[in-house]
């Protein structure tokens, strides 16, 4: 979700669409962490605010999963996500929105996109599910830190690994 992580990590910030919503699932704080877990719930009315990427690239895709431990701490995912105000985007997101569609839907104001998420696979004890992680929270308080003892470390380690 955050733009600075995405540049650090990939050297660019992707075409993105922010305030996409994954429904019947919910964030928590990962315990001892400053990031969070994605978890489906058995709540029809949870759902979770995210961004969609557009244009990754097969390289950004793997350092992504690298990133996020795909297969370890999370499962890359098939999921839907819902815009839902598809006239608020821009012209070359809407394209793109419109191109990767289910073509049989006709939603007017909003739209059901197939994509990919990261849900978190260990087990959700590892979560403070009592809580809903805090995007604003973390951008305040911890993502400086987070920058530069996380993600410039992965993204160096990533160099090494798979570049």
């Amino acid at each position: 979700m955050s733009e600075e992580v995405l540049h650090c990590l990939l050297g660019r910030i992707p075409p993105m669409q922010s305030k996409v919503i994954l429904q019947n699932h919910s964030r928590h704080p990962v315990r001892q962490h400053v990031y969070p877990g994605v978890i489906p719930s058995t709540s029809t009315s949870a759902s979770v605010e995210g961004a969609l990427l557009f244009d990754l690239s097969s390289l950004e895709l793997k350092l992504l999963d690298y990133f996020e431990e795909e297969g370890v701490d999370y499962k890359r995912t098939d999921v839907q996500v819902q815009i839902p105000d598809v006239s608020s985007l821009d012209e070359d997101i809407q394209t793109l929105v419109t191109n990767n569609s289910n073509k049989d839907d006709n939603y007017l104001s909003s739209r059901i996109l197939k994509t990919q998420a990261y849900i978190w696979l260990k087990d959700t004890a590892a979560l403070d599910t009592t809580q809903d992680w805090d995007f604003e929270e973390f951008r305040r308080d911890r993502l400086d830190w987070y920058l530069q003892f996380t993600v410039k470390p992965c993204r160096d380690e990533a160099e090494k690994s798979i570049l």
